[in-house]
């Protein structure tokens, strides 16, 4: 497949995307990008692309235009008691200038560059743009911190339009020892939803010892949204980590979401739920990597889709030999509004211990003939019905967010989505 070629980007093409930066992270932009030139393309033969076309993530002729700000990234203010105790909410390339001591311990340091893949070692050649947030050792910030990522709307594909983007926005949030945050953030469509959007993210959480982070996202990319998503939190001895994650949006999703547990005593939750509607699809690989004695992850993703919207949900529980009193725990349900929408759930374990209690669980299928019925004889219409039934699958996840605010808010784009999903299961766009 062809694609993107390093050749393209010689040191000071990558050296201007952020100019701000210390020179060791030039140098590893510049390993990225030879590893990126080195590694083989994905093809249908890799079992993690087996059901996803790579094909999809083709970016022939995609140029880069490095003096120019790809993303928009944005932020609600800091509560002013958040700012007096030295929380850092800010984009990337401010706090590289301004807090390099903060960044540079923890940027692209959830993984070892060995084992980045095609696409992110592209993404640690190319990235420009992201958003930072730090919390100091014991401070709990009490109300939630909010962000959000667009296309800005420039670079892209030779002699497109000004919104056809190729991107490459990274996210990192370091929660100190014994400290406390609950974050939101949103991924938002950008001028024009329609147009071709292709995204390469990576998103880094670190939870320090005794450390909590509550972890909120709302994916509502355009229709024309190509995205790759690398989502890792590495978690520390008696670290607490809930991770939800809404997908309502883009064209196609292929995301990794990991939960590395590489110390004792660690509790790691992930939940999702996608809505699909049209042509979508959702390729959603999890791992629960338990590498520590007395780890607790639990899992559970939901889907519900209409039309011929597709989701794939690989999950793996992997636990080392260290990994002793090992609970892992993981589910996937998917509900098919339409004959045409279709899922697959993939579950895996590698246990590599005893003294562990791991278990899986899968349900796929139709909405309950018998439900519908019940409601249309208290007079409700068959799509109000429906839409019941979907509302009240989805709450199994939603009620688990505990700020009602965020929770409420998640509600209420959920609620927005259904009202533009017809009855065929299109995207009305209204």
């Amino acid at each position: 497949m062809k694609s993107v070629q390093t050749s393209q980007f010689p040191a000071e093409t990558l050296e201007a995307l952020t100019p701000e930066a210390p020179k060791e992270l030039q140098v590893e932009r510049r390993k990225a990008a030879d590893r990126f030139t080195a590694l083989p393309w994905p093809t249908a033969v890799h079992e993690e692309w087996r059901r996803t076309d790579p094909a999809r993530f083709n970016l022939t002729g995609w140029s880069l235009k490095p003096q120019q700000r790809t993303v928009t990234v944005g932020w609600e203010p800091l509560p002013e008691a958040a700012a007096r105790q030295g929380v850092i909410l800010t984009d990337l390339r401010t706090a590289l200038r301004e807090h390099p001591d903060r960044v540079m311990p923890h940027l692209f340091q959830s993984g070892k560059p060995e084992q980045l893949e095609k696409h992110a070692a592209l993404h640690q050649a190319l990235w420009s743009d992201g958003l930072f947030c730090w919390v100091p050792a014991g401070v709990r910030v009490e109300t939630p911190l909010s962000a959000w990522i667009e296309p800005a709307g420039t670079g892209g594909r030779s002699g497109a339009a000004e919104t056809d983007s190729v991107i490459f926005p990274h996210l990192l949030v370091v929660v100190e020892e014994g400290a406390e945050l609950t974050w939101v953030d949103e991924r938002r469509p950008g001028p024009q939803p329609a147009a071709p959007i292709w995204i390469n993210e990576m998103t880094e959480f670190f939870v320090k010892r005794g450390g909590t982070l509550r972890a909120v996202r709302l994916q509502q990319w355009g229709t024309g949204a190509a995205e790759l998503q690398l989502q890792r939190a590495l978690l520390h001895r008696e670290a607490c980590f809930s991770n939800w994650i809404m997908g309502l949006g883009g064209g196609i999703t292929k995301g990794n979401i990991e939960a590395v547990l590489s110390e004792p005593a660690v509790r790691a939750e992930l939940l999702g739920i996608h809505l699909g509607a049209g042509r979508q699809h959702f390729d959603i690989h999890t791992l629960q990597d338990h590498r520590a004695p007395n780890g607790f992850s639990n899992l559970l993703y939901k889907s519900a889709l209409s039309g011929q919207a597709e989701a794939v949900t690989t999950g793996l529980i992997r636990v080392t030999p260290e990994a002793r009193k090992t609970d892992a725990y993981q589910a996937n349900r998917n509900l098919l509004l339409n004959p045409g929408a279709h899922a697959d759930s993939i579950p895996m374990l590698e246990i590599e211990t005893n003294e562990v209690r791991c278990t899986h669980g899968v349900a796929t299928g139709p909405v309950d003939d018998d439900q519908i019925f019940y409601l249309m004889s208290r007079g409700l219409s068959r799509p109000l019905a429906q839409r019941l039934i979907i509302q009240g699958f989805f709450e199994e996840v939603l009620n688990q967010i505990p700020a009602e605010s965020v929770r409420e808010q998640l509600i209420g784009e959920l609620s927005s989505r259904l009202d533009r999903i017809d009855a065929s299961g299109e995207d009305s766009g209204g």
